[in-house]
């Protein structure tokens, strides 16, 4: 059995599956995004205690205190829930990726080297995102489809969430080039999770020296500052 230590997110973030907090909702919809958050809640600790492979609906079922046919009404099978769990997992962290580009107004290069190692730190010291992004450890390797592979909506989002940042820090950018630019950081990032070459600022240092070249032109910005 894999017990794996986490840190709750908050459950009031925003994720592709939760309204914007000012919309007005009716009193079934409000229950209804608290039996979400708590299924999800207790697939996440599910998974910190054991493999995803090894836990049941049943179980996350009787953690929250329903039925199982409710948790399979809700997210229609396992591999749904998992979805939901990874969207709101990169949605907690993105926002702390998102922080550390806003650091560095102006700098491209700087923002993705920034971010870059708060990414692998985070990677470092969470073992659930660990095991989210990377698979970490054996039993939880059917998370890895969901992240990586047309099955699973995390990596789309996580990578147009990134463009969309970007865009609105660059608007002169041409979006394709960012969505590509934002699509092969988040796989670089992924396989340095999975094989870590270096300690976390090495590798960013050496992530933004490769990237320079491209984001100077990407951005048609002055030469970036030195970093911090």
């Amino acid at each position: 059995m894999n017990r794996t230590p986490r840190r709750r997110s908050k459950s009031t973030e925003h994720t592709p599956d939760r309204p914007e907090s000012n919309t007005r909702l009716s009193y079934a919809e409000k229950v209804r995004m608290l039996l979400r958050d708590s299924l999800i809640e207790a697939a996440a600790d599910a998974l910190a205690r054991n493999s995803w492979a090894a836990t049941r609906m049943a179980d996350i079922a009787a953690a929250v205190g329903v039925s199982r046919q409710t948790v399979y009404n809700e997210f229609g099978n396992k591999d749904e829930l998992a979805k939901a769990l990874l969207l709101r997992e990169a949605t907690r962290f993105l926002g702390e990726i998102e922080a550390a580009l806003d650091d560095w107004p102006g700098d491209p290069v700087g923002a993705l080297t920034a971010a870059f190692e708060v990414f692998l730190r985070l990677a470092q010291e969470e073992p659930l995102l660990r095991v989210i992004v990377g698979g970490g450890a054996p039993g939880h390797e059917d998370l890895v489809p969901m992240l990586t592979t047309q099955r699973g909506d995390v990596l789309p989002f996580i990578t147009q969430r990134l463009s969309d940042h970007f865009l609105a820090e660059w608007p002169e950018a041409d979006p394709p080039q960012v969505l590509a630019y934002a699509d092969a950081a988040v796989r670089l990032a992924i396989s340095h999770v999975v094989l870590p070459a270096a300690k976390p600022h090495v590798t960013a240092a050496e992530v933004g020296r490769v990237f320079a070249p491209y984001l100077l032109q990407l951005t048609s910005s002055r030469p970036a500052k030195a970093h911090r």
